[in-house]
């Protein structure tokens, strides 16, 4: 794939960076042949640029009416939504900036780790990373792009008229900094979860670690090499969860943030949709509440990726303690191999981090929590409906 000839893990991550960097995300620059970080006067200069765009954004917002539906509940969600959404495109901005040096320590570190996995024979395939943060970074553009089209020139409604250009360009920034740095969180994720999965490989080549298996499987080698493999493991795999750690500091406010916004907007969307369709006459307002479910659907797509990438990742880590005892039970050992052995086993006990963010971790239970929650409300909302509908009758 030559489109995508990369080497390390900062030229995989390049593409989401610099359409980040692009709008206002990264205030700090990062440079790829020296693999150092710096920040410039251009960079200050993009920070306050940012800042006072989402200020700008904010204020327009506020004094702008969300009327395009007769329901109270809708207008008030949609507008508390939109709001939200703004003031967390500010906090993205201003809280990297404060955690930028332990971000790159994070990638500092996997780019470590990816020197480690190639001196013992295990060279990973940047270029899948590097096609895979491609992705991450078009499709968002391309379709807040195509929605910004279809809600201010296309569909002509009241609420989008009116708004000039310089407020449909600063709300479309607001927009591409959140599917924007979510694309980055989960490109980060991917990263940390193919590096576990290549320890894992590692582990399962080098001993047994199924009943199938040849219990003498590193008897080949002697046993100063063998501990010194059990050793190599043990350091990637602390690194691997310094990587979490370091993860969980850096994106777990924003995260936070993020998903609350999406969950409450994504909410207020299908109310709105069905509020639309439940109305006897078809308006314009059907037009409105199909492109709401839209956005709807990208912000819960974010929650989607990161729960997913965040369990995949948490799979992993504790699939390397799983490993570790199956090659203690299926092989044997002499006395200093089993030994180290036992040593990494403590420390994989010990040192068991998880992808969070502050209050709950990224696990699959969360996602069917997430579901049931969104469903409950919905019916809640609806049902308010009803009753004000019912007191006007």
């Amino acid at each position: 794939m030559k489109w995508f000839s990369v080497d390390s893990v900062y030229d995989s991550i390049r593409p989401v960076y610099r359409a980040g960097k692009l709008i206002g995300i990264f205030t700090h620059t990062i440079d790829f042949e020296r693999q150092v970080l710096s920040t410039n006067t251009r960079d200050q200069v993009l920070l306050v640029v940012a800042i006072l765009m989402d200020v700008y954004a904010l204020t327009v917002s506020t004094r702008v009416s969300y009327s395009f539906s007769n329901s109270i509940l809708l207008n008030v969600g949609i507008y508390c939504s939109v709001n939200l959404g703004i003031i967390i495109s500010l906090s993205i901005s201003l809280c990297n900036r404060f955690v930028v040096g332990r971000m790159f320590r994070m990638f500092n570190t996997l780019d470590g780790v990816d020197q480690i996995l190639k001196r013992d024979g295990y060279r990973l395939n940047h270029q899948l990373n590097h096609l895979l943060s491609c992705i991450y970074m078009a499709v968002p553009i391309l379709v807040n792009f195509f929605l910004m089209i279809s809600t201010f020139f296309i569909v002509q409604d009241q609420s989008s008229q009116q708004f000039t250009a310089t407020e449909m360009v600063v709300f479309l920034r607001s927009s591409l900094v959140f599917t924007i740095f979510g694309s980055y969180i989960t490109v980060a994720l991917t990263t940390i979860y193919m590096r576990f999965r290549a320890l894992n490989k590692m582990i399962s080549e080098k001993f047994p670690t199924s009943r199938t298996a040849d219990p003498y499987k590193h008897s080949n080698s002697s046993v100063t090499e063998v501990v010194g493999i059990v050793r190599c493991i043990g350091e990637i795999h602390e690194r691997l969860s310094e990587t979490i750690v370091d993860f969980n500091y850096c994106f777990a406010l924003q995260i936070l943030l993020m998903m609350a916004s999406a969950f409450g907007y994504t909410l207020f969307s299908i109310f709105g949709l069905i509020h639309a369709f439940s109305q006897v006459e078809a308006d314009e307002s059907h037009q409105v509440s199909m492109n709401n479910m839209v956005y709807g659907c990208i912000y819960l797509s974010f929650i989607i990726q990161v729960v997913v990438a965040g369990s995949l990742v948490t799979k992993e880590c504790k699939r390397t303690v799983i490993f570790v005892h199956k090659a203690v039970c299926y092989g044997y050992y002499d006395m200093p191999i089993l030994l180290q052995i036992k040593f990494l086993s403590q420390q994989l006990r010990s040192v068991a981090p998880r992808v969070s963010c502050l209050l709950f971790d990224f696990e699959w239970p969360f996602l069917v929590s997430v579901a049931a929650t969104l469903v409950m409300h919905v019916v809640i909302l609806v049902q308010f409906d009803l009753s004000i509908i019912a007191n006007k009758v």
